[in-house]
């Protein structure tokens, strides 16, 4: 092949990357207007990213709130809450409060929140029972949750310690049946999540009293 044929391949392979990276970056802006919108999330608002992973959903709830919200960012291990505290520092925002939690509670101060999200994190906990209490605890009358979730992936590595479901992952049904055993009743489904056909997402509020 001749070396300009190499280099157009080149700018070729080159091009498609980038192309790849732009749609990437665009399906994620989309996503995060969708979590806004369903969340109902307000300026002035306190929210939680429960689960938040490196904190990629938590700058946009964190710039959503402004400057008089405020943003939980959970997670569980000391790498990633590091990772979360190093974006939130680059990224100049100062509205966002990092916190430990574990396997069966979320670290969040009771009735502090109008909205939580769970994004892909549902099927990882241990304890979901106790889990669902502690969601519970941590919102105010009327709050919302907000669970992005996938549908049971056989072929996937099963997770330790997580209950089984048939897959890595958890069907609707199942979810939303899991929730309301601990007070937290359907609000809205969204049966294709993103232009994924596997995933889904389910918004949830509190009902009123105890729950359970």
């Amino acid at each position: 092949m001749k070396r300009d044929e190499h280099r157009r391949l080149r700018r070729l392979g080159g091009g498609c990357a980038l192309l790849a990276l732009l749609a990437t970056g665009a399906r994620a802006e989309d996503e995060a207007e969708r979590i806004l919108a369903l969340l109902d999330v307000r300026p002035g608002a306190t929210v939680a990213d429960v689960g938040a992973g490196d904190g990629e959903w938590t700058l946009a709830l964190a710039d959503a709130v402004g400057a008089e919200g405020s943003v939980y960012a959970t997670e569980v291990t000391e790498g990633l809450l590091e990772s979360i505290r190093r974006r939130v520092a680059e990224a100049g925002v100062t509205n966002v409060r990092v916190v430990a939690g574990d396997q069966g509670a979320t670290g969040l101060p009771s009735a502090c929140c109008d909205g939580i999200l769970l994004r892909l994190v549902y099927h990882h906990f241990v304890d979901p029972e106790a889990m669902r209490a502690d969601l519970g605890r941590a919102l105010r009358s009327g709050g919302r949750v907000l669970v992005v979730e996938t549908r049971p992936q056989s072929g996937w590595r099963k997770l330790e310690d997580v209950p089984e479901r048939g897959g890595h992952g958890i069907a609707p049904a199942a979810l939303v049946a899991e929730m309301a055993r601990s007070g937290l009743r359907e609000v809205e489904r969204r049966e294709r999540w993103n232009g994924d056909d596997d995933r889904y997402a389910v918004l949830f509020e509190r009902e009123t009293g105890p729950s359970r």
